[in-house]
């Protein structure tokens, strides 16, 4: 079964943060990305085109809005739960998933194993937090390690009890 990952980027007061170089290498080190269709945005704007050319990536997505038809980009339109499902029992691996909407179906549907929180060292301000959209469902995580990086941002890793 393959293991799925959530990587989270914060501000101390819990707000979103852009993610940086941590999941870059948790992506380049996965067998697939699993994105949701604000995030595909984003990314593809940000970098004026995909920059992931060699490594799969699945969108869950209200409908196929492909910009990058030429790239390993592969939209699900339908029943994600299901899809992610079939996807992670299919043999062994690592998926990464980023993003708010990817994170709320993973974490309702009880598909994440793994939790990654980095915490940067800013206070944002606002009501809008990094993972809007989950609900409580009673799942217990424990933390499997804590670091510092670079002097100033906190890596946490929740893993599934």
């Amino acid at each position: 079964m393959k293991q799925i990952t959530l990587y989270v980027y914060q501000t101390i007061d819990g707000c979103a943060a852009r993610a940086d170089k941590q999941v870059d290498d948790a992506v380049l080190k996965a067998d697939c990305l699993l994105l949701d269709e604000e995030t595909y945005l984003d990314v593809f704007m940000n970098h004026l085109g995909w920059p992931l050319t060699e490594k799969e990536t699945f969108v869950v997505a209200q409908a196929d809005c492909n910009l990058t038809e030429k790239q390993n980009v592969q939209f699900i339109t339908g029943d994600a739960v299901a899809e992610l499902s079939r996807m992670k029992a299919a043999g062994d691996g690592a998926m990464v998933a980023y993003g708010e909407g990817i994170a709320a179906v993973l974490l309702n549907s009880g598909l994440a194993d793994e939790i990654v929180v980095i915490t940067l060292p800013e206070i944002t301000g606002g009501d809008e937090k990094a993972l809007p959209g989950t609900v409580k469902d009673g799942a217990a995580w424990v933390v499997r390690s804590c670091k510092v990086l670079d002097g100033e941002k906190v890596r946490t890793v929740y893993g599934r009890v």
